[in-house]
């Protein structure tokens, strides 16, 4: 909340008070367990549960629609919004689920 506080510093009236939410300033723990598609979408796990939170889309920049996802049997995972989607695995970096493909945010850029 500090850091908002800072930027908002010196801001005089009400418009433009929207910051934007960045993903890698997650703290560490969670940059290693979120992923990333090329269209801002986001795929959370969740420790222990073996479980996810899918954000469709880019919250900051548009609308976007949240779901929590639960194994069904690897690799399929039952989600909160009614749809099975499948998971396959490439390496340490990169996921995809239902066909889109996330980048780990913990990731060393080169990879």
């Amino acid at each position: 909340m500090a850091r908002y506080r800072l930027l908002l510093t010196g801001v005089i009236g009400t418009a433009n008070l929207a910051a934007p939410l960045e993903p890698l300033q997650l703290r560490p723990e969670f940059q290693q367990r979120t992923w990333r598609s090329a269209d801002g979408s986001l795929l959370q796990g969740f420790a222990g549960k073996g479980g996810f939170r899918l954000t469709a889309g880019n919250c900051v920049a548009r609308v976007c629609q949240a779901s929590e996802c639960s194994e069904a049997g690897w690799p399929l995972y039952a989600c909160s919004d009614g749809r099975k989607r499948k998971m396959s695995v490439k390496s340490f970096v990169t996921a995809t689920f239902d066909d889109v493909p996330y980048r780990r945010l913990s990731a060393p850029k080169d990879q």
